[in-house]
């Protein structure tokens, strides 16, 4: 959003936390990380079943461009 990585998003199965896998190293798309949201979703077209949304903002304007 307005040329900037607003955010990096892992969408973790609620299966896999469940039975303890782990993630590990995970790539972050930049060194910068203002905030961290986590929020279940019940699933959705790409990711059909429940998961989680771990999203890590990068910059202090990142939700509000997100949000447009």
């Amino acid at each position: 959003h307005e040329g900037k990585l607003s955010a990096t998003v892992y969408m973790t199965p609620i299966e896999d936390l469940e039975n303890s896998v782990s993630f590990d190293d995970l790539g972050v798309g930049s060194h910068m990380v203002t905030s961290v949201d986590i929020y279940y979703n019940a699933g959705h077209p790409g990711v059909e079943s429940p998961h989680a949304h771990v999203v890590l903002h990068h910059d202090e304007g990142a939700e509000a461009r997100l949000a447009e």
